[in-house]
């Protein structure tokens, strides 16, 4: 939840001068001028936290907090006021209209803990105010959950139907099957129902009632197996259930037999609901149902189902891995035929398998691997049958381990900046930088960018990051500014998923309000590959963020489409020439004129040419000579720590005249 501030003054300095440090500090800013102005923002934005001064013409700080407090009781609200208005804002404050007087000329440090109090109390009542009106409405089986895992509150039904007690802590004590995707699934953006199985092996539904900052509640229900959500598909009765599947594979176990379980998930079922309806789709499941139950006959394997279209399949009749194979596509051939490619959708299957006891020691164990492995293949495209591989789950769970602490890794002080210095070729010296995120994490310690963007990217925590690098980096520029320091450039990488967000443009106006710096000095890097799919928005956003002053900069030009007929739509000022295209460039004479005829073609446009990842000084003397305006690269500088980068600027000339006295 972004947290709103509204600040209320007709003093236009005073306005400024908190909007710039209020927006610093994290908060999205609207100013008012008039108690007037205030309730019309607030009847479009309705800000958490609203601070009025106390005199104001026409309507006092008073009338505005009582006409805010009316219509938005939830909202809490402050005083700005001298000394002297003391008085008459305790009586706001006892009469509950106020949260807190602040005092003229404010000290930052209160202000900042005044107003971080101020959204805490307002977030801590929004979400007791939600949970005490769902507590007392229902009458059905409610638990609270956190993202770690742990239960909050529960109410007597759920203690009562599903046996909880004092010792049940966290998910797992109840639902023992609950891996981490369990967990991941649990706390999706557009999670509405989970089924989980508990100890007793009943699958119970989640169904998500309220989401709150810090939790989520879930109304709870058994899913039998003959009715409940499986209403309508009598047939499965004739399947093994999850706990017979699970003795059947002990005793074979028990039995030194070899056998493989196999994971068979119906991999486009919801699409069918939204293409055909549900009574049609159903009936479709109830067809391949009934199939697979012919077939295991067929076979003599046991065939079981659980919840979210997923069959497991039993198979100890198999010669060796490669006739096991033979055997699955003998087992789903029948969906091959007209009677199934003859529907209006397709039958796709995700298909995984475990061997006992190379893959697990036992039954559950056995179950946990194929279905975890089923899970991270059910996004890929390939129609092989995939065996269980540890060393791919390992990496997935270090991936979900990396994902879970991005979330906390600014909130925990777990982000530093480094500083790649870029050489100006014309000038003949350090000119700019490109700004690099860093993490380090107090368990996983230094996390490679390489490893943790890329999952940043995919989960979505790219977008905060991305912010924080924004305000890190306007902080460093002011603080250098101070210190007399001053660079042209400043580069800046902004993921595609960021810009493509509603209020990215916004968002990014209001944080450098709160900075005196010359946006002028900002450029912004964007790769080559989002930025051409998704051209319209792409020009409509930049456009916006040029006139705003920064610049814009294509990145890693020459690994996507490299189509140079996309570059006049856009308003790009910069071309980067990744590493790649240059590599072979002192010996190579085609890459030597495709790069001339890039960064030729370039300053036509009116664009300037980085070159990145340059590493000898022959590479330096060829871009040289092919005009090329900036390098960056190891033999200038490695990324490094600000005072580090700050020492080097400061004595730039002498720090690379070893290297450039050599061209």
């Amino acid at each position: 939840m972004i947290n709103k501030l509204l600040i209320v003054d007709d003093e236009v300095a005073i306005l400024r001068a908190l909007t710039r440090v209020l927006t610093r500090a994290g908060y999205q800013v609207f100013k008012a001028n008039s108690g007037e102005e205030a309730l019309s923002i607030m009847q479009q934005q309705a800000c958490q936290v609203v601070i009025s001064d106390f005199r104001m013409p026409i309507m006092n700080g008073s009338e505005l907090l009582a006409a805010i407090k009316a219509q938005y009781p939830e909202t809490i609200c402050m005083i700005l006021s001298g000394y002297t208005d003391f008085s008459s804002a305790l009586t706001l404050i006892n009469s509950g209209t106020a949260f807190r007087f602040l005092q003229k000329p404010w000290d930052e440090e209160t202000l900042f803990t005044e107003v971080k109090e101020a959204f805490s109390t307002y977030h801590s009542l929004s979400h007791q105010q939600k949970v005490n009106q769902l507590m007392s409405s229902t009458a059905e089986a409610l638990i609270e959950l956190h993202p770690n895992g742990q239960f909050g509150q529960i109410n007597g039904v759920a203690k009562q139907l599903f046996d909880f007690t004092q010792n049940t802590i966290l998910l797992s004590d109840a639902f023992p099957y609950c891996t981490d995707s369990c967990m991941t699934k649990l706390f999706e953006d557009d999670v509405q129902k989970v089924t989980l199985q508990n100890r007793q092996g009943k699958i119970v539904e989640f169904q998500l009632k309220i989401t709150t900052d810090n939790s989520r509640f879930f109304e709870l229900h058994f899913v039998n197996k003959n009715d409940g959500v499986l209403s309508n598909r009598k047939q499965l009765a004739a399947f093994l259930d999850q706990n017979e599947m699970l003795t059947t594979a002990d005793g074979l176990i028990k039995s030194d037999k070899r056998f493989a379980m196999i994971a068979i998930h119906l991999k486009n079922y919801n699409y069918w609901t939204d293409m055909m309806g549900l009574p049609a789709s159903e009936a479709l499941f109830d067809e391949i149902a009934s199939t697979m139950l012919s077939q295991s006959k067929h076979f003599e394997a046991s065939l079981s189902f659980l919840s979210d279209e997923h069959f497991v399949l039993i198979l100890d009749n198999y010669k060796s891995e490669l006739d096991l194979h033979k055997q699955l596509t003998d087992f789903i051939e029948p969906f091959n035929t007209s009677r199934f490619s003859d529907k209006s959708v397709h039958v796709e299957f995700v298909i995984t398998y475990c061997i006992a006891y190379e893959d697990g020691e036992s039954a559950q164990q056995l179950l946990n691997n194929v279905l975890m492995s089923n899970r991270l293949y059910r996004s890929t495209h390939s129609n092989f049958f995939m065996r269980y591989d540890a060393s791919m789950i390992e990496e997935k769970r270090n991936q979900l381990l990396i994902s879970k602490a991005l979330f906390h890794a600014v909130e925990n002080d777990e982000l530093f900046l480094h500083y790649q210095p870029k050489f100006d070729l014309n000038k003949g010296k350090i000119c700019s930088c490109e700004v690099l995120l860093r993490w380090n994490h107090p368990e996983l310690g230094n996390v490679s960018p390489g490893v943790f963007i890329p999952i940043a990217e995919q989960e979505g925590q790219i977008i905060e990051l991305g912010y924080w690098v924004i305000e890190s980096a306007c902080i460093a520029i002011s603080n250098w500014a101070k210190k007399g320091i001053k660079l042209d450039k400043v580069a800046i990488n902004v993921s595609g998923k960021q810009l493509s967000q509603v209020d990215f443009i916004p968002r990014v106006e209001a944080l450098l309000a709160g900075f005196d710096i010359d946006m002028s000095r900002l450029e912004f890097e964007l790769t080559e590959s989002w930025l051409v799919d998704n051209i319209e928005e792409s020009a409509e956003k930049l456009t916006r963020l040029k006139n705003a002053g920064i610049s814009i900069a294509m990145d890693d030009f020459g690994t996507g489409y490299s189509s140079l007929s996309y570059l006049s739509k856009l308003p790009i000022d910069v071309l980067k020439i990744d590493r790649s295209l240059i590599m072979d460039i002192v010996h190579n004479l085609n890459t030597q004129s495709m790069v001339g005829s890039i960064t030729r073609m370039a300053h036509e446009l009116g664009m300037q040419v980085v070159v990145e990842g340059v590493e000898q000084i022959e590479q330096i003397k060829v871009l040289e000579k092919l005009k090329c305006d900036v390098i960056q690269g190891f033999i200038i500088a490695r990324p490094q720590a600000e005072d580090h980068f700050t020492a080097l600027i400061s004595n730039a000339d002498a720090s690379i005249a070893s290297v450039m006295g050599k061209i």
